[in-house]
């Protein structure tokens, strides 16, 4: 699927807004019910996540590279990150725990 940039970046009703634990729950799930997606605008799983919730795809991504992080290291190195993120991370772990 071949799609152009939009210079600036895609814009939506939703953009500039905080993001909801509900839509980072979304996210999350597909994070780690998609062991091997690709993270990258041009996926699939993310053009329709981004439908799903009102998000743009380059935020749903963004938002899947913090968990990534979280997964890997522990951490996000690229700035602030969204509390909801760690949050919803270690609930996850917590859920994990026999």
């Amino acid at each position: 699927m071949s799609r152009s940039r939009i210079k600036g970046g895609e814009k939506n009703v939703n953009s500039g807004k905080r993001w909801s634990k509900e839509e980072l729950s979304e996210v999350l799930k597909l994070y780690i019910d998609s062991p091997n997606l690709k993270i990258h605008e041009t996926s699939i799983e993310l053009h329709n996540l981004s439908k799903q919730i009102s998000r743009t795809v380059r935020s749903i991504e963004a938002q899947l590279l913090m968990f990534r992080n979280l997964d890997k290291h522990g951490d996000y190195g690229y700035g602030n990150m969204n509390k909801l993120c760690k949050e919803l991370w270690m609930e996850y772990l917590n859920s994990l725990k026999p």
